[in-house]
């Protein structure tokens, strides 16, 4: 199985770390930022895919990534969008489209503390 997974922050470090665990799992990373707590902590070597994820680019993404499924493991202030007031609203009407749009299954992951 294949499993991309969006986001190499601390959410996504987390979620990493978990799938890891099932050599099974094959894992494809995509993430716009520059700095990846996940390659940071040695939990990945790289992120696979550079690319911001909107509808506009889902397509392209999931060509590139060919997954079986997509974990959102992003924080919306990580979603390149900005902090201007309403962006967490944006940021969930884009995470439901992507949603909507792909032809296989996307899951958001909860953001984690700790």
């Amino acid at each position: 199985m294949r499993i991309l997974v969006i986001g190499a922050g601390r959410t996504g470090a987390k979620v990493l770390k978990q799938l890891r665990k099932n050599p099974l799992i094959e894992i494809i990373t995509a993430d716009p930022r520059q700095e990846h707590y996940a390659v940071d902590e040695g939990i990945i070597d790289q992120v696979d895919i550079h690319e911001v994820l909107t509808p506009l680019t889902l397509e392209t993404v999931l060509e590139q990534a060919q997954p079986d499924l997509v974990l959102l493991a992003m924080a919306t202030e990580d979603m390149g969008l900005g902090k201007a007031p309403g962006m967490d609203i944006l940021a969930g009407a884009l995470k439901e489209e992507l949603c909507a749009l792909s032809k296989v299954p996307v899951l958001e992951v909860a953001r984690v503390r700790g």
